[in-house]
């Protein structure tokens, strides 16, 4: 079955806007468009895609480049892309539905759904992980998982990965709940309680599925499950050398579909692929539709914590506070595999900007296009 295309910009039902209000959508769409259209002028930058929610309606969209770069393939609306660490506030929110539930404690001992098999389940919580105060060393640069891993030397793309197998690479936590300090091996260990809550992989990914349904999604703009349907649509990450050229991450190492560690179980820490538009309307669903979790519940997200407070960040659980140009926005960025996103909603206004691209680096990355296109919007909506 054909793949839709991420639709045009919605028109609001019944009476004609008013002229001012319709010419105030003008006037943020240029803004929006200029933007865009210099954030991403380099003809040899990144394959990109961008999208701007208001209130569940999507008010504007761009595409730039290639999504991969031999043979030639155009970024398209339905183009899918690695959302890297965008992905662990996807994750924290299905978890945090479940403690509404009563599934799950966020004070309670992780051993209660890992017995003692994990280092450090006695006392590590799930807030802790949630909010990056486990203290779990980092499992990409153990010597016991390293090799397993890109660069190293038992590094298969196409060889599934198991908990069991980054099991050796994680080692009891430092000074558990003391202290801020952001943590990729504390979300591989949540998708473990995830995945022993929901009784395996399939069902957690069955469950994912379900949960995020409620933001409208009907399972082509946001996956958590690698398939050949996904593998047809999405970009090749790149990664550049100090020379200038580009590491396809998907060719570089022989991988026949997509490298297993791109995303998905077990990595909790960067999970899932979208469009920019599943991502948006994700983030539109938490924070502007308040369709995932309770008002108190999600007050308790975007709160930073103390211990993020204390380290100079204005972090909760897995989402951040950001300031651009006097408006505040609540989101998530990510950055893995050839890949970058960053998401994030202006609260007061219930405006959502999502940017994904396909090339890891410091410059012309997501980050720096998002914070251009959040400085347009602040500039035309002031």
């Amino acid at each position: 079955m054909a793949v839709p295309p991420t639709p045009e910009i919605a028109e609001v039902p019944g009476a004609a806007p008013p002229a001012s209000a319709a010419a105030g959508q003008d006037s943020v769409r240029a803004a929006l468009d200029k933007a865009f259209a210099e954030a991403t002028a380099d003809p040899d930058g990144p394959g990109v895609q961008a999208v701007a929610i208001r209130g569940g309606r999507l008010i504007w969209s761009a595409n730039a480049r290639r999504a991969i770069n031999e043979p030639p393939a155009p970024v398209t609306g339905s183009t899918l892309f690695s959302l890297a660490s965008f992905g662990k506030s996807i994750l924290a929110t299905y978890a945090l539905h479940l403690a509404e539930k009563g599934v799950l404690a966020l004070d309670r001992p992780i051993s209660a759904h890992v017995g003692t098999e994990v280092p450090g389940s006695r006392v590590v919580t799930l807030r802790m992980p949630l909010t990056h105060t486990a203290g779990y060393p980092d499992l990409y640069t153990d010597p016991a998982t390293a090799p397993l891993l890109p660069g190293g030397a038992q590094y298969d793309p196409d060889r599934p990965y198991t908990f069991a197998m980054l099991a050796p690479g994680i080692h009891e936590p430092v000074n558990p709940g003391a202290r801020f300090e952001y943590s990729n091996t504390g979300f591989i260990i949540l998708a473990e309680v995830l995945t022993r809550v929901s009784r395996g992989e399939r069902a957690l990914e069955r469950d994912l599925r379900h949960f995020y349904q409620r933001t409208g999604e009907r399972g082509d703009q946001l996956t958590a499950v690698r398939s050949p349907s996904a593998y047809a649509r999405f970009a090749h990450g790149h990664i550049p050398g100090g020379d200038g050229t580009l590491t396809d991450y998907f060719t570089a190492f022989g991988a026949t579909g997509i490298p297993t560690d791109v995303y998905g179980l077990p990595f909790g820490d960067g999970m899932f692929a979208g469009t920019a538009y599943g991502a948006a309307r994700f983030l539109d669903a938490l924070f502007t539709g308040k369709r995932l979790l309770r008002p108190a519940t999600l007050t308790a997200m975007t709160t930073p914590s103390p211990q993020a407070v204390a380290a100079g960040f204005a972090y909760g659980m897995a989402t951040v506070r950001t300031e651009v140009a006097n408006r505040t926005w609540q989101g998530h960025g990510g950055a893995y595999g050839g890949f970058t996103s960053m998401g994030a909603t202006d609260l007061t206004r219930g405006v959502t900007l999502m940017v994904v691209d396909n090339r890891l680096s410091p410059d012309g990355n997501a980050m720096a296009t998002w914070g251009e296109l959040a400085r347009a919007y602040a500039a035309a909506t002031s």
